[in-house]
């Protein structure tokens, strides 16, 4: 080709290498009747296999306890949502505000999230949790205000520990803290510790919306919220990341109504030895090395705040100081050891 086509043709290439493809358009999932299948004969399952009904038992679409035949007029899912959602139902409400207690406290005040039936055991506190059930119905199922009510409720702000004598007395009548008389301590789920890594470090992406991220895959996600993590079992890999296998998250093939927490040493080494804790400590050290400005007594309290939320003890600011030697270098090694402190991973 002639040196100008050669040039036009170069800038051309160029053109066309700059171009972007253009941003995926939002998609929007929903579930419809298959009208087919609801034109089909229903039967009894005696053995609980959809595949072998009992073709001598037809059955019509119903719900248990439903005081009248139900309408369909709008659908059978309709139907189904308006009836679970009545207020004359109170099993919904009763099974919504235990998981919300669960999610605040740990427990639930029924023990068994998912069965309420005979065989699942008694609640705690029975009308605490029927009252509170009939305000959740008042209040038009609002979560918000469900939130807000027992987050600021004197049982949620209560401490973890008080006075040794006061504590042996509650222990002697309930050791297993069942009512509450103290705070329990909670361990942060695996996506929170995370999430709490990368707040230190200066590195989480507080954007709101948008797609799921795989997360190790190196890809511009992979600093968002855990919450847009495509979390669980991947069928290509038949792994997840480190972290939510060693902090017991489910790998979302089974129903997991509550997280089992352990604590094992795997834990405590991936804390002190992961890439991404050993990330969080460098960036974390040279942030306090920056917004100190140099001043080591600073840049101790300022970790304090911004690792624990509070202030340190003299005694820790002085412990903290004797360690770091005087040295700014000595922060790093600072940082990483309040990322291994149980008041880090652990909700008093």
């Amino acid at each position: 080709m002639p040196a100008e086509q050669v040039k036009q043709y170069d800038e051309y290439l160029k053109q066309i290498n700059d171009l972007k493809a253009p941003e995926p358009l939002p998609a929007f999932w929903t579930v419809e009747e298959d009208a087919r299948r609801v034109t089909e004969t229903n039967y009894v399952l005696t053995t609980g296999d959809p595949a072998r009904p009992a073709l001598g038992q037809p059955v019509q679409p119903g719900f248990p306890f439903a005081q009248k035949k139900p309408e369909f007029r709008e659908g059978r899912r309709e139907t189904f949502a308006d009836w679970l959602t009545a207020p004359e139902n109170p099993l919904f409400a009763r099974v919504a505000v235990n998981r919300i207690w669960q999610w605040h406290f740990g427990d639930g005040l029924h023990p068994a999230s998912n069965d309420f039936g005979m065989l699942g055991g008694t609640p705690v506190h029975l009308k605490l949790l029927d009252w509170l059930a009939a305000e959740f119905i008042a209040q038009k199922y609002s979560l918000q205000w469900l939130h807000r009510l027992i987050v600021t409720s004197e049982t949620y702000r209560r401490a973890s520990s008080g006075p040794a004598d006061r504590e042996r007395a509650n222990s002697r009548i309930d050791p297993d803290n069942r009512w509450l008389w103290k705070s329990p301590l909670r361990r942060l789920d695996a996506e929170p510790i995370r999430d709490a890594l990368l707040v230190v470090a200066g590195r989480l992406d507080l954007t709101v919306g948008g797609k799921s991220f795989e997360d190790g895959k190196g890809d511009a996600g992979s600093n968002r919220r855990a919450a847009y993590m495509s979390r669980g079992y991947l069928a290509y890999t038949n792994a997840m990341p480190d972290y939510l296998q060693t902090f017991d998250a489910e790998d979302g093939r089974m129903a997991c109504p509550r997280r089992n927490p352990t604590v094992t040493a795997p834990q405590a080494l991936f804390m002190m030895n992961n890439e991404l804790v050993q990330d969080a400590s460098n960036r974390f050290a040279e942030r306090l090395r920056e917004e100190s400005g140099g001043d080591l007594t600073a840049a101790v309290t300022l970790g304090f705040r911004i690792v624990l939320g509070r202030p340190p003890s003299d005694t820790e600011r002085a412990r903290a100081l004797n360690y770091v030697q005087g040295d700014p270098g000595g922060i790093k090694g600072f940082a990483w050891l309040l990322l291994n402190l149980d008041e880090f991973l652990y909700v008093r």
